[in-house]
């Protein structure tokens, strides 16, 4: 645990997300970039779906512009350069799925949770992103960095990150009754209500099929509770206890991590 009693793990953070449920920035981009890339999108509905409540986002480093750039004009000059596809990869230390090197980008988007590889121009986009503002009236600034990127093979498909989930929700599901995170947070308990009902979700294009939809929405809700399961519940929670608390939960949130990736990732 910190100096500021924040628990230090490796689980990602709620930096790289709008709000509690939603898909990271850089996923958003991998699908609705695809989408776009295959005619099926308007490059301003891509740019509206990344940005969401941000401020503008802009791309710095793009070989064939100087400067700071737009996201639609950096789009629009990947897609010049023979873009092909966009994939997400949401690594975490120890864990660099999605990623394929070189070093240096793998550190970077290590670091920032998240990025997308532009397949056909041998480039990554890395978000970096800063917070500003007060508590509860905060706002955020997104610079997209483009550094060397070789495409990765095929990791884990949708149908075995499905599984991977299913058995550590199962394995998990102990310790969540034992923290009772949905006691204390409602939020959590909204999350898990909506893992359980049948009702249909639909947070990636509707070209995308319905089970990758489910394995999207469900990862992120996931990975949401698991960052709540990680908090104080207003008692003393030591740093052992934080400890154990994330070695526990963390095989959960990388199988929640995981079924995101491979759910973005399965562009129809």
């Amino acid at each position: 645990m910190s100096a500021d009693g924040a628990v230090d793990s490796d689980i990602m953070t709620p930096d790289n997300l709008d709000s509690l449920g939603d898909l990271p920035r850089s996923a958003r981009l991998a699908a609705w970039g695809t989408t776009w890339l295959g005619d099926n999108a308007d490059l301003s509905d891509v740019v509206d779906k990344v940005r969401g409540d941000d401020e503008p986002h802009t791309v710095v480093e793009l070989p064939d512009l100087s400067g700071e750039v737009q996201l639609g004009t950096a789009l629009e000059s990947l897609r010049t350069d023979d873009a092909t596809a966009f994939t997400v990869a949401l690594p975490a230390p120890g864990d660099p799925i999605g990623l394929a090197g070189p070093a240096d980008t793998n550190a970077a988007a290590i670091d920032a949770g998240e990025a997308v590889i532009v397949h056909g121009t041998q480039c990554a986009l890395v978000p970096n992103i800063t917070v500003f503002g007060p508590p509860g009236d905060q706002g955020h600034l997104v610079t997209w960095r483009v550094m060397p990127a070789a495409v990765p093979q095929p990791s884990t498909t949708l149908a075995e990150a499905e599984q991977e989930l299913n058995a550590e929700l199962r394995d998990a599901a102990g310790t969540l009754a034992d923290l009772d995170v949905a006691g204390w947070r409602p939020e959590a308990a909204a999350l898990l209500d909506e893992i359980r009902s049948p009702q249909p979700v639909a947070p990636l294009p509707h070209k995308y099929p319905g089970r990758a939809q489910t394995a999207a929405a469900n990862g992120m809700r996931l990975m949401a509770v698991v960052r709540f399961a990680l908090e104080d519940d207003g008692g003393a929670v030591h740093a052992a206890e934080a400890s154990a608390r994330a070695a526990t939960l963390r095989p959960l949130e990388r199988a929640a991590r995981h079924a995101v990736q491979a759910a973005v990732n399965a562009a129809p």
